[in-house]
């Protein structure tokens, strides 16, 4: 989502000292192929860890820990969506990308696939130069000989920021191709060129990568009318073009996003519909932010007036 602070600010490689990146162990690497489109389908409920929650608290690098993340699959979760700062914000170095490497290590090992974003924005009238495209390289060859490509999809960002499709598929396609070539086992996934909506995905064409599949954000809220009106269109758009589509940002309306009860009735509406239509969610998040914000504290479990909603629409 757009609409978000950053905990850290571009010094933050500074203070994130480099003996808290220690090295992590490396995943055995399972036998099978990468996780098929089918299996991410059949996906149900995640949320998604914002930014520096995964990594750092009070600008300090910490690790939420294996028993952090067993809290957070009890809590109902049964996959988590990350993504990692831009470069401006993390510097050059691959101490902050290693410590997002722990953290991946640990929620697979919890059980819970992973859809890790490797940069957050990429915008149109603000063209990415060679240490964004440095960045995104050395991201994705550090995942992808750390992850299992069986449990971890990779993104090359977060949100796109474009005029139109006939604009943004051709970098889409590049950003791609980025990763492809570190990463050729890996799934890899995208989303439209308006801060990963719902009518900017269905204006484009899938990529020529098969093994990809699609992702939107929502932050309408809507009864379940209006819920299934317009992802209808998006499961319209899945069968016609045979691709998978994850909600890998739900919130309610924008305008619930600090009134959690009326939040927990957004997501009432809207659970139940995307369940019905066979999408996977990924609500938006566990977060220091103030707004739209799952969590008390730093909790792996959501606040109260959340778990009913939940349950009435992942489980």
């Amino acid at each position: 989502m757009r609409r978000r602070s950053l905990l850290a600010t571009p010094a933050a490689a500074a203070v994130l000292s480099p003996g808290c990146a220690a090295a992590q162990q490396r995943p055995a690497r399972a036998p099978d192929a990468a996780p098929s489109r089918e299996r991410l389908g059949n996906l149900r409920l995640g949320a998604n860890v914002e930014r520096w929650f995964a990594v750092a608290s009070n600008n300090r690098p910490r690790r939420l820990g294996p028993a952090w993340w067993r809290g957070f699959k009890a809590a109902g979760f049964d996959h988590v969506r990350m993504f990692i700062p831009e470069v401006g914000q993390t510097g050059d170095g691959m101490e902050i990308p290693d410590l997002f490497r722990g953290a991946v290590a640990d929620a697979t090992a919890a059980g819970l696939p992973v859809l890790l974003g490797l940069a957050d924005f990429i915008k149109h009238d603000e063209p990415w130069g060679e240490r964004e495209w440095r960045a995104l390289a050395a991201r994705a060859a550090l995942f992808a000989r750390a992850t299992d490509p069986s449990r971890v999809v990779f993104a090359p960002v977060n949100e796109a920021v474009f005029p139109d499709a006939a604009a943004w598929m051709p970098m889409r396609d590049r950003l791609l191709g980025v990763l492809r070539r570190a990463a050729p086992r890996h799934t890899l996934m995208w989303g439209g060129h308006e801060w990963g909506s719902w009518r900017s995905l269905i204006q484009n064409e899938p990529p020529p990568d098969s093994n990809t599949v699609a992702e939107v954000h929502d932050y309408e809220g809507g009864d379940a009318g209006a819920v299934e009106w317009r992802f209808g269109q998006v499961a319209a758009w899945r069968e016609r073009h045979g691709q998978t589509v994850l909600v890998t940002e739900l919130g309610g309306a924008v305008k619930h996003r600090e009134d959690r009860a009326a939040w927990a009735a957004d997501l009432r509406q809207s659970l139940p519909v995307l369940r019905r239509l066979r999408m996977p969610v990924a609500l938006w998040a566990y977060t220091y932010g103030g707004h739209w914000r799952l969590q008390p504290e730093e909790s792996p479990a959501p606040h109260t007036e959340f778990r009913a909603a939940l349950r009435g629409g992942g489980g």
